[in-house]
């Protein structure tokens, strides 16, 4: 994380410059340049991630972008969602209900589930904010896949957000890892409530499920704190220990909450491979656990089995499947 990171095309040959921009595209959401008529492509990009959020500013000449099948169901891990703002220039959008035209000043959104391409006949300017799907809630989800692209929005929630897009990708000194997230963190919100001033359905993201959204996201980004509390979280969140416990009453308590998350992280851990020299007692460690024997308790009356058993069944299970693999790979060679 830390300050924004800038990458250019101003030194590289023409012939190169879409080869160069394309190979990085990863890092800006994926989708593939190619030049309009005779038009030379230049391009820059700053950018910057703050948790589950990523920002971003590009300045393009001419070109045309494409989101397309292939990138799609060659993508690894969950889909992404974009809004973003046309701050110069303007952008002609073909998406499956049609096209429009995105003109500076207004905001777009792009979903990451289905293909769209972008056209910008002059050169411009957009910053964007991405995340992943999964941090919207399911019927934020539905409304976006609704949507025709732009968005009829204004105010100070999108003065907000952009200032804090603006701000971010400006920012030339390292910053804190946590302090990066918050601020993430804070741009989901506006985003979810421009989402809601633009009505995409009865009751989306309404405050209390905001908040409970930021809650979730600090307990997983604290996971390994064994402080982490109730106490912790309201100071975090500027409220009282009594509004988290409101904002999770409901079919889990906040408690629950902070110690299924530590028991899934510890969980993950010991499926995996990566950490199969690594001592049940330090995975306790490294997910807030203070004993052993508690997490190993805490693990069996969750799971129904020892942290040891299911640590041997999965690396087992892994160890058969690559077999397999590999015997499959051997079989077709010959």
């Amino acid at each position: 994380m830390g300050a924004a990171r800038r990458v250019s095309t101003e030194d590289i040959p023409d012939r190169d410059r879409l080869g160069f921009w394309n190979a990085g595209a990863a890092a800006i959401g994926g989708v593939e340049a190619d030049r309009i008529e005779d038009h030379a492509f230049q391009g820059v990009v700053v950018r910057r991630a703050l948790g589950d959020a990523k920002v971003f500013r590009l300045d393009t000449s001419p070109h045309r972008a494409a989101w397309t099948r292939r990138l799609i169901a060659a993508g690894e891990g969950d889909p992404h969602v974009r809004i973003w703002f046309q701050h110069r220039g303007s952008t002609i959008v073909s998406t499956r209900h049609g096209e429009h035209i995105v003109r500076a000043g207004q905001w777009s959104v792009s979903d990451g589930r289905y293909p769209y391409v972008a056209t910008h006949l002059e050169a411009s300017r957009k910053l964007a904010l991405q995340l992943p799907l999964g941090r919207l809630a399911r019927h934020e989800q539905d409304a976006i896949a609704r949507l025709p692209g732009a968005l009829q929005v204004g105010g100070g929630i999108a003065r907000m957000l952009q200032a804090c897009l603006h701000g971010a990708i400006t920012t030339t000194a390292e910053t804190d890892d946590r302090l990066d997230a918050d601020l993430g963190e804070t741009m989901i919100d506006f985003m979810r409530m421009l989402l809601h001033e633009q009505r995409l359905g009865s009751d989306v993201a309404p405050m209390r499920e905001l908040t409970q959204d930021r809650i979730r996201a600090f307990v997983r980004r604290n996971v390994g704190n064994p402080a982490l509390s109730v106490d912790m979280i309201a100071q975090a969140m500027k409220c009282s220990k009594r509004y988290v416990h409101k904002v999770f009453n409901g079919d889990e308590t906040i408690s629950e909450y902070i110690w299924g998350t530590r028991l899934e992280s510890c969980r993950a851990a010991l499926a995996s491979p990566k950490a199969a020299q690594t001592t049940l007692t330090q995975i306790a460690f490294e997910n807030g656990f203070s004993s052993s024997a508690h997490f190993s308790r805490a693990f069996r009356e969750k799971f129904g089995t020892a942290p040891k058993a299911y640590r041997a069944q999965m690396l087992d299970a892994g160890s058969r499947t690559d077999k397999t693999r590999r015997s499959a790979l051997t079989s077709a060679g010959t």
